[in-house]
């Protein structure tokens, strides 16, 4: 035993022939690019040194984990970078959204919730609730069809367009006695100061057509529709009382429209002198079409226009309708915005940020190239490192942060895209919140599919 050398451990001090590959036999045989190589060139030394140091045998001499946490470092910030960028750039106007949308369905919902408003008539001035409303018309249309039932027809309405002249009929009434007045009589309507009694008598006359006829016509108009009411209802005393309002009325606005009517024509036909028949016949019909036919047409369209009742319905029911309009508006507009906020949740879970950390991933895997070719420059290393298998797409909120496998490398924290999902789940709850909400909204009174309410009114 005595004359027998004892063997020395093989730690790698023999035979050491440096790298294993030059830059350009590296880069030309594709194992690396010269980026990487400079990388991997950056350690060599140091681990070479540290285990020759260390005595480790030559088939252990893998990079120390202050090596992988070291090169691993730049491509970590480069992947935790591109997360908050594309968060910031992808995600959070996604649900910066999602928050708006869920503001606007609040609002909207709130404004459901009110209606129907209240609603009135200018036939009766009372104000109605949306329920009552719909009561009130219900018990209005049984006393329409109960009196055409007995042969009434005083609640039949006038028709449309003869209603619609009725209502311009004054302004129409104006524009021809200007015209008239300018035409056939020469007075300066834009030049007052040429005529100043032709002026003012042009004046006075349209002030009255549209104020004084206008009223005097209505309320014949109104008081032969309380007669013809009255006279169906067996009011008799109400409706002789209504029948003398109409004649004084009537009888002082047929006064003033002939008058008025002779005083025209007759000055037009002295302004006119000799002028040719033609323009004689288009003067007078102009002068009663104005000053008899125009307020005839605007007593009618008032006086046959239904009944107090038909009217007080018919109004109702047209508030009615545009407050269902609305309200069909509104439920439809939150249920779009609910349906908009879902669509923005999913695709944050299921497009955005699995996309997001795959690309990270990406970035953070890069490091591999540099290190894997580092240990290829040592050479004669036994042993692979096990790489961690990093779920990036699994849509729940304990994530495991992103990690590429290298020992010693520091993990890419996902604490801002946790606080992305606990955001998106707070959301969530309140979209949740919000479509209970809107599925607990009572059903529009004026719904005709549902059965008819019995009325409280006293008939």
């Amino acid at each position: 035993m005595a004359g027998h050398a004892i063997p020395l451990p093989d730690n790698g001090t023999e035979n050491l022939r440096g790298p294993q590959y030059t830059r350009r036999e590296a880069v030309r045989a594709d194992l690396c690019t010269k980026a990487e190589y400079v990388i991997a060139a950056t350690y060599y030394d140091y681990v070479i040194r540290n285990h020759q140091a260390s005595g480790t045998p030559r088939n252990e001499w893998e990079p120390q984990d202050v090596v992988g946490r070291q090169l691993s470092a730049p491509y970590g910030r480069d992947a935790q970078d591109l997360i908050v960028v594309r968060l910031k750039n992808q995600a959070d106007p996604a649900l910066d959204a999602i928050d708006r949308l869920c503001d606007d369905v609040q609002t909207t919902i709130d404004a459901v919730s009110k209606l129907p408003g209240d609603l009135s008539t200018p036939e009766t001035n009372k104000v109605y609730s949306g329920w009552t409303a719909v009561e009130r018309v219900d018990w209005l249309t049984d006393r329409v069809e109960s009196d055409r039932a007995e042969g009434h027809r005083h609640h039949d309405r006038a028709p449309a367009w003869l209603r619609l002249i009725s209502h311009v009929a004054p302004w129409a009434e104006a524009l021809g006695f200007l015209a008239f007045l300018t035409y056939y009589l020469n007075v300066p309507i834009l030049s007052p100061w040429r005529d100043w009694m032709g002026w003012t008598f042009s004046l006075i006359l349209v002030v009255y057509i549209m104020l004084g006829q206008t009223w005097l016509v209505d309320h014949a108009a109104r008081a032969h529709n309380h007669a013809r009411e009255a006279l169906a209802d067996g009011q008799k005393h109400h409706a002789e009382v209504s029948k003398r309002q109409r004649l004084w009325y009537l009888v002082v606005t047929a006064t003033v429209a002939v008058g008025i009517t002779t005083a025209l024509i007759e000055r037009g036909l002295d302004t006119l002198g000799q002028a040719e028949s033609a323009v004689t016949v288009v003067m007078v019909m102009l002068a009663v079409t104005t000053g008899l036919l125009m307020p005839t047409l605007a007593f009618l369209g008032k006086a046959l226009d239904g009944s107090k009742v038909s009217r007080e319905r018919d109004a109702l029911s047209d508030d009615l309708d545009a407050d269902r309009e609305q309200y069909d508006e509104l439920v439809e507009q939150a249920e779009a915005d609910l349906a908009t906020a879902r669509s923005l949740d999913r695709e944050l879970v299921e497009k955005v940020i699995p996309a997001v950390l795959g690309d990270a991933q990406k970035v953070l895997d890069q490091a591999r190239a540099p290190y894997d070719f580092l240990r290829l420059q040592i050479g004669g290393l036994s042993n692979r490192p096990e790489r961690r298998s990093i779920d990036v797409a699994d849509g729940t909120r304990a994530r495991t942060p992103l990690h590429n496998g290298i020992p010693g490398a520091e993990p890419v924290s996902l604490q801002v895209v946790i606080d992305r999902e606990n955001r998106l789940a707070a959301l969530r709850a309140r979209l949740a919140e919000l479509t209970l909400r809107l599925q607990k909204v009572p059903p529009h009174p004026w719904d005709h599919s549902s059965p008819r309410l019995t009325a409280p009114f006293a008939r």
